[in-house]
């Protein structure tokens, strides 16, 4: 005897959408943390830098620096 294959029930079109918004959402997230992450270490190595720059300053002024 033959036997009709029983196929799931197809996925509602709004369950559908849900899903795919939500992984739009998810990739926009981390997009916007890895943007984020990449202008903090920015930021911290350019304080360095100004930080360098007004060292280099002091002492060639004579003041020494912070601490001197």
């Amino acid at each position: 005897m033959n036997t009709p294959q029983h196929l799931p029930e197809p996925e509602p079109a709004h369950d559908w959408a849900e899903d795919l918004a939500h992984d739009q959402l998810v990739t926009a997230t981390h997009s916007h943390l890895v943007a984020a992450q990449r202008a903090a270490e920015a930021a911290e190595a350019a304080t360095v830098q100004i930080g360098y720059v007004q060292l280099a300053r002091d002492l060639a002024d004579g003041t020494g620096g912070p601490g001197a």
